[in-house]
């Protein structure tokens, strides 16, 4: 007898990680500077904070995601993940952000921002020139937008547990809803900024 096979998605902000390359390749070359300028050995202790915003720009900007699997929907923001079943979830929003309200709390989800004035005008004369209606309740629910796309990956899946019966009504207040500090995200953070300000210290 076939049986489901798991499903899980993951949306990343493109945005948040192309920021990230680009400020890893800047600080790259300011990197290969310091240690071609004359100097003693004491010149590559200006490398340190050089590694620690590196560091920074990964955790902060590339690690952030959201995954919806068939269980629950797992939102890593910079310094918590959270871990929401569907069962807990109660409304969709994208507001300002793509916002997962469960009951008692909201969880905003860092990689799904809601899109700025000037990119939700420009992304409804898109839809006028290509003849499509645009009837998305408000701009963050937008496709091509990050709060937009992602908002569809949720409600899509949600309406397909619905609709198979795997979510199950009235429940949503007795359902754990489990939010977890990113340990290892806030040892770079303090870490960096310690080492880093001993460094300047020493330079």
């Amino acid at each position: 007898m076939p049986t489901d096979t798991p499903r899980s998605s993951v949306f990343v902000s493109r945005f948040n990680r192309g920021m990230s390359v680009a400020i890893c390749a800047v600080l790259l070359v300011f990197a290969i500077s310091t240690v071609w300028l004359p100097g003693g050995p004491e010149r590559f202790v200006g490398l340190v904070p050089l590694a620690a915003l590196a560091a920074l720009s990964y955790v902060g900007l590339w690690l952030p995601y959201l995954r919806v699997g068939d269980d629950s929907i797992t939102v890593r923001n910079v310094l918590r993940t959270v871990t929401i079943p569907w069962n807990a979830l109660v409304h969709v929003d994208t507001k300002y952000n793509l916002t997962l309200h469960v009951p008692g709390r909201t969880v905003n989800v860092f990689v799904a921002p809601a899109p700025g004035t000037v990119t939700a005008a420009r992304l409804a004369r898109r839809s006028k020139r290509e003849g499509r209606s645009l009837d998305a309740p408000r701009p963050g629910d937008l496709s091509g937008t990050d709060s937009g796309d992602a908002a569809a990956l949720v409600r899509t899946r949600w309406a397909e547990l619905q609709h198979s019966e795997r979510v199950a009504a009235g429940v949503a207040d007795t359902t754990p809803v489990i939010s977890q500090w990113n340990t290892g995200t806030l040892a770079v953070i303090v870490g960096g900024v310690v080492l880093s300000a001993a460094a300047l210290l020493l330079w």
